[in-house]
């Protein structure tokens, strides 16, 4: 087997927010993807074997991203109270004269 020389490849970093379309050939699964962005669309060509060799990985990384995003919301809604509960003990209105 031919090794692969990875240094004359170039990686363009694209953010995948949906898959529009996916279809099988010989060996091969197609995946379009779209982004926030008309340079973040991609048409993407996976070996099947590789791919469902990676599936384990893949489920277990997304699983864990999305537990960070939801631990993150969770300390942002309740850093949001904190703040609502001092802002709540202040004196509202003006003081008292005497």
């Amino acid at each position: 087997m031919d090794s692969i020389n990875y240094k004359q490849y170039t990686m363009n970093e694209i953010f995948i927010l949906r898959t529009i379309q996916l279809h099988s050939t010989n060996g091969v699964v197609h995946i379009e993807s779209i982004g926030y962005g008309k340079e973040d669309g991609a048409y993407i060509e996976f070996d099947a074997r590789a791919l469902l060799d990676d599936i384990p990985h893949l489920y277990r990384m997304a699983k864990q991203a999305i537990a960070m995003e939801d631990a993150h919301t969770e300390n942002k809604y309740r850093d949001m109270m904190k703040q609502i509960n001092k802002d709540v003990k202040r004196p509202v209105g003006r003081p008292p004269k005497d």
